[in-house]
């Protein structure tokens, strides 16, 4: 990194310089001297390629990092003085040079100095000495970035710009382009410490710079380039922008005159990629590169002579300066203020929009880039000239609407064009009918539907001529639909009939079927369904019993909103209960399944109607109605009713957990656009309610007794009663919760009476009566439990009071019949009634814990749930009197965990949900909730229970699992947890291993790397230990770690008491590694030999097979088995069986393939073959013993315990036989 020199080290340049008075003979001399000192000294010299660029150094020197005291030619011969590049020998020759000059001088070996003595140099040098110079300018810019602000007078830096100048503007110099580079780069850093408020000091070398800045050597151009850049940043008085803006106006008119003398109003024959290469032609784009650089820092009125300038070069067809006048014209366009373009705006808008019309004759990019940019324009001008896209929006669309037809991905980037267009420029509200007009609408009666009408018209030339639109056509027709709203029936009828054409015909699973519904979805909301059902029509024939364009039913399911409910009463539930009378009358059961499913799929459209309906307070009344004559006659069509009244009820309801509006949101996201949003006012919306609490009564009471009648359709029953609660009196819901009371509270009388079990044992006659009684009312216990967990959202205070009574009874009665239920409506009343949380807390957690723990899954998920909610309140309320009950939850979840699997799962996923519930923006913050969770649970990390520390470990590292980062900003988590290896209780040890496990799996390299120490010396000692996996798990770890942070990293923080356990793991590592590239070749090498074999079988098969005797290196190889001794002094037993159980399914497959006298033979082959693996005594080839040292030397020392092999051999030979025969006979 770049880094300037103490302060205290500097010395004022001035002073320094003015004691510099060395020739430039004499620095000449000193700088040959040293450069033959320092080739000496760097030893034998590597052949490496020289770049006969001298400047390349000073690329590799912009990261020079200096010591305290600044002595620029140390820190450059520590890094190169051993280099042998060419230019790096003549640096570190400089650099000694300036040294020896300054000591002899006595001045301090700082930058500021031997920036001075650097000046001094370059402007005695010989400009003759290519390589000297080079070295100089080198030097000069590595040392110019190191000098403190107030090091370098703003007159030194004026004289040593003049210096600098003097030497790029002397063409006898014949600078390499090194040299030049570094030169350059050195100016514009002089330049920034110039008075930048005096022009005679800036005038020169900015002047210079812009001669650079178009020079044709790249890497000096782009360097004069970014100089001119940083120095127009800070140059702010308006006097020096005037006078910078005129000296870049006078190179421009320079160049733009010699290229409009050349310039072809022809479209170029050359390649659109490929630049022209005549010099003026060069320079003039490296011209407009500078431009491009200096734009956001020059006066307006320079901008619009350039702007003037650039739309006349950009003409209709392509030409080698096409691509810069648009970068051009974007930039001033950006950088200029509305006010001053308006009189070029109509300019600007013709020459852009007469180049995409000449689309065929472009290149494409440049088509896109003008389009782009013309929509910019377009937008900036809105305000000033608001009728400006009457007359370019069709163009443009005409322009590039045959871009659409591709997949490529200049049709998204045109898509997005027109969208943003569409989007911006038309709205629906310039085509509202007056109440006088008719549907015949003129469309050409303003400018504004003319240019629709246009648009409209080659969008649908466009559909005709494709066999099916892409994606990005109807994306772009989408827009257009939502836009236009309900005029786009006049002005897109065609394309919508089209549309529809197109779905009718379709294959369903088409790619593209997703995004023509979402088309003709956003039709669906722009004109609504009667209009578009107008257009097409669903009808049905009762004669032939057919049903046409039923295709449309599942698009209006999910897009109509804002419709009419008169319209599904009038025409959409008469045809449902026409098709029903023909089911009746038709006799064919398909037909009959078919017009039951038209039925059904009909209905099914009235929870679409039910979004934001227009005439809820007219018509509810009649659907009332109609849905009380539905739920009595068909049973059939109860959800669907349910699920339209749950909607009905929400959409006047202000709550985004109820997400009504749910075909808009669909546009909004993937379109990013604005439209008509469906929701009513405060006022409408009470009126509505109003109107729907007039007629829920019935409706409740025909609900409920189909809840308590109809097990299959509680659940979506339930949710419609408790819509219903928004609605219904609340007086009327709790004289309904307080009958059902009285009722469980009956129950639970007989259920604790023991005498009525007495007398039902004495009275034989009446056993069956009693228990379905009791059934019975457990079961209403039951479901009035459920459906009061369905009203806690909509109760008051009062039906809250009553909700939680029932729900004590439940959980305090001894049979626990309802508990599973009792507990989930608590849950809802702990998370929907913050208020009932915070007045009822103590009551609330001395029931839970009055209450014996559930045993059943459901019941204790429930009942977590319960804690999550009050857990997290007591944090988040900071109070310290909450201490102990957040302790007495944190109990239960903490002992859960060590007890049975799924238990142990549902305390997890508690822990994790009120994680997540603590999580801030902020999770630095020390004071944060989440920190206070980690707290709590750290706090047991001291009991005296193992059971409770151990358990407190496992929660500690499924939160860490979840957010490992935050780990680290919890004080002292890891040191208290890794105290803990210290704890003689294998159950801390196994859980405190566990949690480094996921600490080292879940932490990044950089964060493992400061944990080493304390993770090592935590987990080694156990690496001694076998028993309860102890060593395994270490191992694990250090697998982990030597696989994330490499095997050097460990080893060198491992003491060496460990070093060879920790090199045994990175053995085995690459043991295994090894083996799986082996496993990998052998695969591939079977695959090869058995295509060439042409489809015979396997050579496991050969094996097995004893008719066909497979050659001596195939049936070796077959055989032959690689195993490898685990290194760490243990097996891993988990790998090793998935290889066993791998193994015998392959050989197995073999096997079921031969026949079975072939599978005696090779299991008896098998049994001789490991006789000799486990015995080696004669294990020979060709008289050659290949047995190894080791098993020859355990044959000497154990001699005398030999093995009866002869015995066995026969014995397993007989067993084989045996078999045989047996298989023979059964065969005969």
């Amino acid at each position: 990194m770049k880094r300037k020199a103490e302060s205290d080290d500097t010395v004022v340049g001035g002073e320094e310089e003015s004691q510099v008075t060395t020739s430039g003979e004499a620095f000449a001399a000193k700088r040959k001297k040293n450069k033959k000192h320092n080739a000496a000294r760097g030893g034998p010299a590597e052949e490496v390629e020289e770049n006969n660029d001298e400047g390349e150094a000073e690329e590799h020197l912009s990261i020079l990092e200096l010591r305290g005291d600044g002595d620029v030619c140390r820190a450059l011969m520590e890094r190169y003085a051993r280099s042998s590049a060419q230019q790096h020998r003549h640096l570190c020759a400089t650099a000694a040079a300036m040294q020896s000059i300054l000591s002899e001088e006595g001045l301090p070996l700082t930058p500021p100095a031997y920036f001075a003595a650097a000046i001094t140099a370059l402007r005695d040098a010989d400009r003759s000495d290519r390589e000297g110079v080079a070295a100089l300018s080198a030097f000069l810019a590595i040392v110019l970035p190191l000098l403190a602000s107030e090091s370098l007078p703003k007159p030194r830096a004026k004289d040593a710009a003049f210096v600098i100048v003097s030497f790029l503007r002397d063409p006898s110099a014949g600078l390499s382009t090194g040299t030049l580079r570094s030169m350059v780069k050195s100016l514009g850093l002089v330049a920034l410490r110039l008075d930048l408020e005096d022009w005679l000091s800036i005038e020169l070398p900015l002047e210079t710079l812009l001669v650079f800045g178009v020079d044709k050597r790249p890497k000096v151009r782009r360097c004069a380039q970014s100089c001119l850049e940083e120095l127009s940043k800070n140059c702010r008085s308006s006097s020096i922008v005037k006078k910078t803006s005129k000296v870049v106006h006078r190179m421009h008119r320079k160049y733009i005159v010699l290229v409009k003398n050349s310039y072809s109003i022809e479209p170029t024959n050359a390649a659109p990629n490929n630049a022209t290469s005549k010099p003026e032609h060069l320079e003039a784009l490296h011209m407009l590169n500078v431009l491009n650089t200096m734009l956001p820092y020059i006066s307006d009125k320079i901008r619009m002579k350039i702007l003037s300038d650039s739309y006349e070069l950009l003409g209709c067809h392509f030409s080698w300066l096409t691509r810069h006048i648009l970068r051009i014209l974007e930039a001033l366009l950006e950088q200029s203020d509305v006010k001053v373009l308006v009189p070029k705006a109509e300019n600007v808008m013709s020459a852009l929009t007469s180049y995409v019309s000449s689309a065929e004759k472009n290149p494409v990019d440049t088509i896109v880039s003008a389009s782009s940019l013309l929509k910019n324009v377009l937008r900036k001008f809105g305000d000033a000239f608001p009728t400006m896209w009457i007359r370019y929006l069709p163009l443009v669309f005409t322009a590039l609407i045959g871009y659409l037809g591709s997949d490529s991905d200049t049709s998204k980037l045109v898509a997005d064009i027109l969208k943003e267009l569409i989007n911006f420029h038309i709205n629906q509200s310039l085509f509202r009918l007056n109440k006088g007009q008719s549907d015949n609408y003129k469309m050409e009666s303003s400018p504004e539907a003319a240019a629709v009408a246009s648009i409209c018209s080659v969008s649908d030339k466009m559909l005709k001529k494709c066999i099916f639109p892409t994606e990005h056509m109807l994306e772009v027709m989408s827009v257009l639909f939502l836009k236009l709203g309900g005029s786009s029936i006049f002005f897109m009828k065609e394309i919508l009939l089209r549309l529809a054409q197109f779905a009718l015909n379709v294959d369903e699973e088409k790619p593209t079927m997703k995004h023509l519904d979402q088309c003709l979805g956003a039709a669906v909301i722009a004109v609504g369904p009667e209009k578009l059902l107008s257009l097409v029509p669903i009808d049905f024939d009762m004669d032939k019993s057919t049903f046409t364009n039923s295709w449309i039913i599942p698009i209006l399911k999910k897009y109509v909103v804002g419709a009419s409910l008169q319209y599904f009463m009038d025409s959409i539930a008469p045809m449902a209960k026409h098709i029903q009378e023909s089911c009746k009358k038709v006799k064919k059961e398909s037909i009959r399944k078919s017009l039951q499913s038209c039925f059904h799929s009909l209905w099914d459209l009235l929870p679409a109607f039910c979004r934001y309906p227009i005439d809820i307070s007219e018509k509810i009344e009649s659907l009332s109605m109609l849905c009380v004559v539905v739920l009595k006659e068909e049973p059939s069509l109860h959800e669907i009713i349910a699920s339209a009244l749950q909607v009905l009820v929400h959409s006047n309801r202000d709550d985004t957990r109820h997400c009504v509006d749910e075909p808009c949101s669909i546009f909004y996201q993937n379109f990013d656009m604005e439209f008509r949003s469906f929701c009513y006012s405060r006022e409408v919306a009470s009126k509505n309610m109003k109107a729907l609490a007039s007629r829920s009564m019935e409706l409740f009471q025909i609900l409920k007794d189909i809840f308590f009648d109809s097990p299959d359709k509680r659940e979506c029953i339930k949710d419609a009663l408790g819509s219903l609660g928004f609605i219904i009196p609340s007086e009327f819901i709790r004289n309904f919760f307080l009958s059902e009371l009285k009722i469980v509270e009956h129950s639970s009388i007989l259920t604790d009476s023991e005498s009525l079990y007495d007398y039902v044992q004495d009275e034989n006659k009446r056993v069956g009566e009693a228990k379905a009684v009791l059934e019975k009312n457990e079961e209403r216990s039951r479901l009035v439990m459920e459906l009061a967990s369905s009203f806690v959202e909509a109760a008051d205070t009062d039906l809250t009071n009553i909700i939680f009574d029932l729900v004590r009874s439940s959980l305090l009665d001894i049979n626990g019949v309802c508990q599973c239920e009792a507990y989930f409506t608590l849950s809802r009343i702990l998370k929907e009634k913050d208020f009932y949380t915070s007045a009822q807390l103590d009551e609330v957690i001395e029931l839970l814990f009055s209450v014996k723990p559930p045993v059943d899954a459901s019941s204790l998920k429930n009942r977590f749930s319960c804690f999550d909610s009050l857990l997290v309140y007591i944090l988040k309320s900071h109070a310290a009197d909450m201490n102990t009950k957040a302790f007495l939850i944190l109990n239960e979840i903490l002992l859960t965990l060590k007890s049975k699997k799924e238990s142990r799962k549902l305390a997890y996923d508690s822990l994790i949900t009120i994680s997540a519930k603590l999580k801030t923006p902020d999770p630095d913050n020390a004071d944060s909730d989440l920190l206070r969770l980690f707290s709590m649970v750290m706090g047991y990390l001291s009991s005296s229970s193992p059971h409770i520390m151990s358990g407190a470990v496992s929660a500690l590292s499924l939160l860490i699992y979840q957010d490992a980062a935050f780990c680290l900003s919890v004080p002292n988590l890891i040191p208290s947890v890794l105290l803990l290896l210290q704890n003689k209780a294998n159950e801390v040890i196994k859980a405190t291993l566990g949690f480094i496990k996921v600490l080292v799996s879940s932490l990044i390299c950089n964060d493992l790397r400061k944990l080493f120490p304390e993770i090592l010396q935590g987990v080694l000692p156990w690496s001694l230990v076998s028993k309860y996996h102890f060593r395994s798990k270490v191992s694990i770890i250090l697998e982990i770690l030597i696989r994330k942070c490499s095997s050097e990293a460990v080893e060198n923080q491992t003491p060496d008491k460990y070093k060879g356990f920790v090199k045994s793991i990175t053995k085995g590592r690459a043991n295994r590694k090894l083996d799986k590239e082996a496993n990998i070749a052998d695969s591939t090498e079977r695959s090869v030999d058995s295509k060439t074999k042409g489809g015979k079988k396997r050579l496991r098969d050969n094996a097995l097979n004893p008719t066909e005797k497979p050659s001596k290196d195939n049936s070796s190889s077959s055989r032959k088995k690689t195993w490898h001794k685990p290194q760490n002094g243990f097996s891993n037993s988990k790998n090793s069986s998935k290889m066993m159980s791998k193994g015998f399914r392959s050989r197995s497959n073999s096997a079921g393939r031969s026949n079975s006298h072939s599978q005696n033979k090779a299991w008896t082959r098998n049994v001789s073959t490991n006789h000799k693996r486990k015995y080696p005594e004669k294990q020979n080839i060709n008289g050659v013993d290949t047995r190894t040292k080791k098993q020859r030397q355990s044959l000497n020392v154990a001699s005398d315990k030999k093995p009866k092999l002869d015995k066995l051999s026969v014995a397993s030979k007989s067993l084989a036989s045996s078999r045989l025969n047996k298989h023979r006979r059964r065969s005969s």
